[in-house]
């Protein structure tokens, strides 16, 4: 399969970029959910760093949960790897025929919201039980999730 590396890497910037608006202590879901945040010029270059490779993991891990060819092309990656003509030939023939299928930016909004659903919530609850936080923690974290989450699941979709 061929990825667009150049837009797989910069929607790697997407958390950051809506986080800054999103935790910075004058957004309006900031003064809403009564969190203290720092302000986004308190971060340090090795803090953005780090932040920017989780990122970069998060939105390779979501390549594979909202392009549904990866798996199928995955399931002969081994044999392509070894040089299998066969194999080569059955996923190309399958990639021209369904290659673009669910390939738009809704589906991938569509799967960004099950992901945010299916992993943020439960990080974000147990966090929220673990630390004795209230409604407000949860909905303004899960949120922020939800949103990056849908965007990034639709650029994924459009442009990788």
């Amino acid at each position: 399969m061929n990825l667009n590396y150049l837009a797989f890497f910069l929607i790697a910037f997407v958390p950051l970029i809506i986080g800054y608006y999103w935790y910075r202590p004058t957004s309006v879901i900031s003064k809403w959910s009564g969190e203290g945040f720092k302000n986004p010029q308190e971060f340090t270059i090795l803090q953005l760093g780090i932040t920017f490779l989780l990122s970069f993991t998060l939105v390779y891990g979501y390549i594979n949960l909202v392009i549904h060819q990866m798996g199928f092309y995955e399931l002969f990656f081994t044999d392509i790897m070894r040089g299998s003509q066969e194999a080569e030939a059955i996923v190309k023939e399958f990639l021209g025929k369904y290659g673009d299928k669910h390939r738009h930016f809704g589906h991938g909004v569509f799967h960004g919201i099950i992901n945010a659903f299916v992993f943020a919530l439960p990080f974000v609850g147990i966090h929220a039980i673990l630390d004795k936080k209230g409604m407000k923690y949860v909905l303004h974290h899960f949120s922020y999730w939800l949103v990056t989450s849908a965007v990034i699941g639709g650029l994924i979709s459009e442009f990788v």
